[in-house]
C-alpha cells in the first residue's frame, strides 16, 4: 500500500476535506505531459486567448439576429494537456474543460453552463476532420424520443473562428440550428492571477447563493504545503490555488509541485450539482492518458466525500475521510464485487502563506 503525505506547520481542518480529492491521483508521469502528448491533444491550441463573442440566435422566420455580446478566455492548463473556457455576458456565463483520450481516441468536453441557483455538469465527444471539429451527446426525452447535440468548430483562422449548435430527433437523419458564436480575438493568452481569488465570470457572486454553494469558497485563494506522490520516498513542496467563477456556483482549483525537477499539475472544478442533490467534483490531473474522473458526495449529505463510478463496474473508487484525532485520515479505496482493497492512503494539510 503506498502512503502519501502533506504537512505543513499549521493548518485549517475545514480545508483537508476537498485537497486530499486532488492528492490521491496526483502520482507523477515519466514525462511532462506535452513531452508525451499524441499530435491530436494540439487540435485545441487555436482557441487558446482571450475572445469578443458576438451570439446569434434563430428567429421564427429563419433568419439571424444578433443577441448576446459576450467575453471568452481559453486558458492552456495541465502542461498543454487541455484547455479551459470561461465564457462570460450579463447574461450567461459557461465552462468547459476539454481534452484528448487516446483511449477514446476522442476529445472529450465537460461543460457547466449554470442559471440561477442551478450547476452540474455533462459532456460531449468527438474528433476534428478537414478543419471542422464536431462533438456530440445524446439524452432521453419526456416523451419517449431520443435528442442528440452536436457543437461544432469551423471557419477557424488565427484571429476568428464559429461556433455553433445543432439538435436532431431522428437519429441524426436531419438538424435544427438555434445559435452560432462567432468569436473575434482580442489577445494572445489569458494568465491565470498566482494569487487564485475571484476570475473571469464571478461577477458579484450572485448567480448562485444557496448555502451549498458556499461550503467550498474556502479553496479560494492560494494554499502552501508538501506531498508526497506516490511512489516517491520523500515529500515535496506543493501549491493549490483556487478560483471562484461562474458568479459563485463553481470554484476551480490546480495543485501544483514537482519532482526531480519536473513539474505537475492536478485541477479540479467543485460545484453544488443541483440536479443530483450532491456535491460535485471534476479531476484531471497531467499525465498524457488518464481520463476526466467525476465524483459525487454521497446522497443526503453534506459532507464533501466523493465516490467515482467508471464505465467498468469493477473499476470503483470511493474517498473515504476518517477523523482519527490527530488529523484527517483520507484513503483512495478500491471497492472490489468480493470486498474492499486499499490501493492509497495519506494524511493532508494545507495552510494560506
Amino acid at each position: 500500500m503506498r502512503t502519501s503525505r502533506l504537512m505543513s506547520a499549521a493548518a485549517r481542518p475545514s480545508s483537508w476535506l476537498v485537497v486530499v480529492a486532488l492528492l490521491v491521483v496526483a502520482a507523477p508521469s515519466a514525462l511532462r505531459a506535452q513531452d508525451a502528448l499524441p499530435p491530436e491533444a494540439r487540435q485545441f491550441d487555436f482557441w487558446v486567448g482571450e475572445w469578443d463573442v458576438n451570439l446569434r440566435m434563430l428567429q421564427d422566420d429563419l433568419t439571424w439576429r444578433d443577441s448576446v455580446q459576450a467575453e471568452a478566455h481559453i486558458y492552456p492548463v495541465l502542461g498543454g494537456k487541455a484547455v479551459l473556457e470561461l465564457w462570460d455576458s450579463p447574461s450567461i456565463k459557461g465552462f468547459s474543460l476539454r481534452h484528448y483520450d487516446p483511449a477514446k481516441q476522442a476529445w472529450v468536453l465537460w461543460l457547466n453552463w449554470p442559471s440561477q441557483n442551478r450547476s452540474g455538469s455533462g459532456s460531449l465527444e468527438g474528433t476534428f476532420r478537414h478543419g471542422r471539429g464536431n462533438f456530440y451527446s445524446s439524452s432521453d426525452q419526456p416523451d419517449g424520443s431520443r435528442s442528440i447535440s452536436r457543437y461544432s468548430f469551423n471557419d477557424i483562422t488565427a484571429d476568428s473562428l464559429r461556433w455553433d449548435d445543432a439538435y436532431s430527433k431522428d437519429g441524426g437523419r436531419t438538424w435544427t440550428n438555434n445559435w452560432i458564436m462567432e468569436f473575434s480575438r482580442t489577445a494572445a493568452r489569458p494568465e491565470l492571477p498566482p494569487a487564485g481569488g475571484e476570475l473571469h465570470t464571478f461577477d458579484d457572486g450572485a448567480r448562485c447563493d444557496l448555502e451549498q454553494f458556499r461550503r467550498y469558497e474556502f479553496l479560494s485563494g492560494r494554499w502552501e504545503g508538501h506531498v508526497q506522490p506516490g511512489g516517491q520516498d520523500a515529500t515535496v513542496p506543493a501549491t493549490l490555488t483556487g478560483y471562484r467563477v461562474l458568479g459563485g456556483c463553481v470554484v476551480l482549483a490546480f495543485l501544483r509541485y514537482e519532482v526531480d525537477g519536473v513539474p505537475h499539475e492536478v485541477f479540479h472544478q467543485l460545484t453544488w450539482n443541483t440536479t443530483a442533490g450532491r456535491y460535485e467534483l471534476l479531476l484531471l490531473d497531467d499525465a498524457p492518458s488518464t481520463p476526466v474522473r467525476r465524483m459525487f458526495s454521497a446522497a443526503d449529505s453534506d459532507e464533501l466525500r466523493f465516490e467515482s463510478h467508471r464505465d467498468d463496474p469493477g473499476d470503483r473508487f470511493k474517498l473515504h475521510i476518517d477523523d482519527s484525532g490527530q488529523g484527517f485520515e483520507y484513503r483512495m479505496q478500491r471497492l472490489e464485487s468480493d470486498g474492499d482493497a486499499w490501493v492509497d492512503e495519506l494524511r493532508a494539510s494545507l495552510r494560506e502563506p
